[in-house]
C-alpha cells in the first residue's frame, strides 16, 4: 500500500518527465518555464514536444513550451507575475 507522499512523489516524478524538469520545480513558490522537448520515458499519449502545457501541483506553475514561443510566454508570465 501506497501512503499519499509515495503517490504525490510518483506523480511529481512523471510529471517532471513529462514536462523535461525537476520533480522540484513542482514545489517551488516561483514559476518554472522550461522548453518543451520529445522524451521516451514520457506518456505515450502525449504528442511531444508541446507548444505549451502548464502543470501546477498549487504551489506554482510549471510552463513547459516550444522554443519557438519562449520570448513571447516568458514576457507575458513576467508580466503576469508581478503585483
Amino acid at each position: 500500500m501506497f501512503t499519499n507522499e509515495e503517490i504525490l512523489r510518483v506523480a511529481l516524478e512523471q510529471s517532471a518527465i513529462d514536462s523535461n524538469c525537476n520533480w522540484e520545480d513542482f514545489l517551488k513558490k516561483e514559476n518554472v518555464i522550461v522548453t518543451s522537448v520529445a522524451n521516451p520515458s514520457a506518456r505515450r499519449y502525449l504528442k511531444l514536444p508541446h507548444v505549451c502545457d502548464l502543470t501546477t501541483y498549487g504551489n506554482n506553475i510549471v510552463a513547459t513550451i516550444s522554443a519557438t514561443v519562449g520570448f513571447f510566454f516568458r514576457l507575458l508570465m513576467m508580466a503576469c507575475s508581478r503585483p
